[in-house]
């Protein structure tokens, strides 16, 4: 489902080069669930958002689900995201005016395929799922950092993607909703 072929990315900081990535190579099959492991600064991040098609590689290729994702413009890249992706970031990027049941509903809501009674039913049952149907009208800021991390997960998977990337996901939460999380992601 995904096939990563020599990877690399480099940061430029003034004169200073910075390999992010260099020469990652990896196959990803479907229904695989996998944890990318290492220190600060190994690359993880860079190598989620180069997966996620949230940053371009310096070189390399990523094709996921038979599609060279290089080779797409920035609109098909877009609708590529929105219609096969789910991303949860590890620093949530919630909007701020928005409240729970708007964040976790905008992904659905751009959708083409989906009615409004459909988005509606899907960001109600994964807001009970997350246990956060109590706080839908709550905006980020009224909401613990466990809650705000619950609410960027419940939108990364509003769209039931095809592939999941979560950078960090139970960073924030307790034992027993890292658990809920991570049986809510199988």
């Amino acid at each position: 489902m995904i096939a990563i072929e020599d990877l690399r990315k480099i940061y430029r900081m003034g004169n200073v080069e910075v390999r992010a990535l260099d020469g990652v190579t990896l196959d990803i099959e479907k229904g695989e669930f996998l944890g990318i492991m290492g220190p600060s600064g190994s690359g993880k991040t860079t190598l989620l958002h180069m997966l996620g098609l949230l940053d371009e590689p310096t070189s390399g290729r990523i094709v996921i689900d038979g599609i060279d994702v290089g080779t797409l413009n920035d609109y098909e890249r877009t609708m590529f995201r929105l219609y096969k992706l789910g991303y949860v970031f590890q620093d949530y990027a919630l909007v701020p005016d928005l409240t729970v049941m708007e964040n976790i509903s905008v992904p659905a809501m751009l959708r083409k395929d989906r009615t409004e009674e459909q988005y509606r039913r899907d960001s109600h049952e994964i807001l009970q799922k997350t246990g956060l149907w109590d706080r839908r009208d709550h905006l980020p800021r009224e909401l613990s950092g466990g809650q705000q991390q619950r609410v960027s997960i419940a939108r990364a998977i509003v769209n039931k993607p095809d592939i999941l990337f979560a950078d960090e996901p139970c960073a924030n939460l307790d034992t027993e909703n890292s658990r809920m999380v991570l049986d809510l992601f199988r």
